[in-house]
């Protein structure tokens, strides 16, 4: 699993970056110290190329700048990548041969400072046990390629360039246990904003329910009593003024009643969770991966189908954060065959997602199955990871 851009110290001091999640402007910044580091680390070979000298008795072949380009390429191969870990490994593989190759042509210990860059990428990319596992295997590989000279100085490359990379590795893993509790804080954060929208949603709801009930039973029920002895009074009063008056007073009261009656449907008709504005929060939230909210015009949910399809969006939006490591995620919410339904899809790679049997996806199912729904779960290699969840529409109960 690759993740977004990563500072890293290099032994110059200066950062490093995989495949870039963060602004276009910060990426690019990272992108170039890179280039610096590289060239940084090559500049002793080039210097003396340039000015005719010599490294450990021998001149610089023009044959050894082939695999520094090859590494350079690879490297800026590897931090263009985004979440295409088979890709990044491959990246890797490209860069170490480089390094191997640009040891045996040129056999100095100076070339395994190019395995603390390498060294560092492994380490954003994978768990400490293969990162030290990968560091051990480019060490011993780089021993190899030196031990063809007649003084190789593998002292430096034990005692230093392995330090190093060790250093460089449980430095990246502190970071990336640091962007993995980020990640879990934000994933935390907007559940708890969109309960909160589910909640107030709900409280506001339930408000209107028992006013509009309170207007019903209790108001309603007291106009028409009194229009019905408006109407008796009408008939036993005799002609005349007061007649008149209990007469407009009966007009009144059908008047009141049926304002009454607009205030309680008007009321009803608002008694529905905004699961628009639910999902919108939810996506101003989350800055990575890119959520897009599209709901059709008319599709009204309970509070409780809200909380469901909310639920059901947020992990979605976990799995895209934390396995498939998408750029975008789409989240569609539209009228389907006699009920309400959600399609969450996401770019990432769909074959790191967590299985169907994970906690969070078996939590989705049940609480939409237990609304009488049914829940849909596609891993599609290539294209992303999709939720599909439908709930039927209740038929409004009466007050």
């Amino acid at each position: 699993m690759t993740f977004g851009l990563w500072p890293v110290a290099s032994s110059c001091g200066i950062f490093f970056p995989m495949a870039g999640q963060l602004t276009d402007r910060l990426h690019r910044m990272t992108c170039i110290a890179a280039l610096i580091t590289w060239v940084a680390f090559g500049w002793p070979v080039i210097q003396n190329f340039i000015t005719g000298g010599t490294i450990r008795g021998g001149p610089v072949l023009p044959l050894w700048f082939i695999p520094f380009a090859a590494f350079g390429a690879a490297m800026l191969g590897a931090m263009s990548l985004k979440r295409r870990a088979e890709l990044l490994w491959s990246a890797l593989c490209i860069q170490l041969g480089a390094v191997l190759a640009m040891a045996i042509i040129l056999p100095w210990a100076g070339m395994s400072q190019f395995l603390t860059i390498i060294a560092w990428q492994a380490a954003m990319a994978t768990t400490p046990a293969r990162a030290l596992g990968w560091v051990g295997m480019q060490t011993a590989a780089i021993i190899s390629a030196l031990a063809q000279a007649l003084n190789p100085d593998l002292c430096w490359v034990i005692g230093k360039s392995f330090a190093l990379q060790l250093l460089l590795v449980f430095t990246a893993q502190a970071l990336r246990r640091e962007a993995e509790t980020a990640r879990a804080l934000a994933c935390t954060n907007q559940e708890l904003l969109s309960a909160q929208v589910i909640v107030a949603n709900t409280v506001r709801d339930a408000e209107r329910l028992r006013i509009s009930r309170e207007l019903h039973d209790a108001w309603g029920h007291e106009l028409t009593a009194l229009g019905l002895q408006l109407e008796i009074a009408s008939h036993v009063t005799p002609e005349g003024k007061a007649k008149l008056h209990v007469l407009h007073a009966r007009r009144l009261a059908g008047a009141l009643l049926g304002k009454v009656r607009d205030v309680v449907s008007t009321l009803r008709e608002a008694d529905r969770c905004d699961l628009k504005n639910a999902l919108e929060v939810l996506a101003h939230k989350v800055p990575v991966p890119s959520i897009h909210v599209a709901m059709a015009p008319g599709v009204e949910v309970s509070p409780d189908q809200a909380h469901a399809l909310i639920r059901c969006a947020q992990e979605a939006v976990t799995n895209a954060i934390r396995h498939a490591n998408a750029s975008n995620l789409w989240l569609q919410v539209t009228a389907h065959e006699g009920g309400v339904r959600l399609v969450a899809h996401d770019d990432g790679n769909a074959s790191t997602v967590a299985p169907s049997t994970g906690s969070g996806l078996v939590g989705m199912r049940e609480r939409v199955e237990c609304l009488g729904g049914r829940l849909a779960v596609r891993t599609d290699a290539g294209h992303g990871f999709t939720v599909d969840a439908w709930l039927p529409i209740r038929t409004p109960q009466p007050a």
